[in-house]
């Protein structure tokens, strides 16, 4: 298993009109932290308006991957009126992938349409998926579908059940604890009867966003089950850290240490 830093999460500031995404200066920064504790790579929430062959060398100096960003449009994911954004999205975001090395694009339920029957977003769910699975192949990345808490789901077993009637290898799903807990809770058999198509792994304590080593999750047991599949991916950890950032991300990448030998 290798380990990632949720960047613009991690680096995020609150403002006077919203969050303050972190700028290239603030991500080289979150490079160093993840190195400095052990991790392999940084994730990214957005790609467009950085500078990419800039990131990519600074990765490359550092020895670290760009692990995965949310393409353009994935948010769409299940939105049958702008499944041709969904795709176009992909499309556009292929370029950027190769430029920093990122083999993992990620799409949710961010704004499915709340008004449509929910047999209707599924559909739609599986079809998107079905249509970017072919142009995932011919790019060689993968897709990873992040359901999120209080948006489509209800349980773990449908979005399970989406990617297996999408059926590709290069479709798979972002297991995110914290949002699971939320919606489906039963983490770790969850994970046991459904690593065939677990692609990515993000973790936070719950019900607060937090570092591993607080909230209700034991994160101790979680990954030592989750080792114990042959879990070779990425494990991210995407928590707020808007003070003490590093001594909770010390603290986290501790746990794994203790924990996977």
């Amino acid at each position: 298993m290798k380990y990632s830093l949720v960047a613009d999460i991690m680096f995020v500031a609150p403002g006077e009109h919203g969050p303050i995404w972190p700028d290239e200066e603030g991500l080289c920064k979150a490079m160093d932290l993840a190195k400095s504790n052990g991790l392999h790579g940084i994730e990214l929430f957005d790609f467009e308006g950085r500078d990419l062959d800039l990131l990519a060398a600074e990765a490359k100096k550092r020895d670290m991957e760009i692990v995965s960003f949310c393409q353009k449009n994935g948010k769409f994911w299940g939105d049958p009126a702008h499944l041709d954004d969904f795709v176009q999205g992909f499309k556009d975001s292929v370029e950027a992938a190769k430029k920093l090395g990122t083999p993992n694009l990620i799409v949710s339920d961010d704004f499915y349409p709340v008004d449509l029957p929910r047999e209707e977003v599924h559909a739609a769910m599986v079809e998107g998926l079905k249509r970017l699975a072919p142009l995932a192949e011919e790019a060689g990345l993968t897709v990873l579908a992040e359901p999120l808490s209080g948006k489509f789901f209800r349980c773990a077993k449908e979005p399970f059940d989406i990617l297996r009637e999408v059926n590709s290898p290069n479709i798979k799903m972002l297991y995110d604890i914290f949002h699971f807990q939320f919606f489906a809770g039963n983490i770790t058999n969850t994970i046991r009867d459904n690593i065939d198509l677990i692609g990515h792994v993000h973790g936070a304590g719950a019900p607060e966003r937090c570092e591993l080593t607080g909230g209700e999750l034991d994160y101790s047991y979680i990954l030592d089950q989750l080792s114990k599949t042959g879990y070779d991916k990425y494990f991210g950890l995407e928590f707020f850290t808007f003070v003490d950032r590093e001594e909770k991300v010390r603290k986290s990448a501790e746990l794994i240490k203790t924990t996977i030998q």
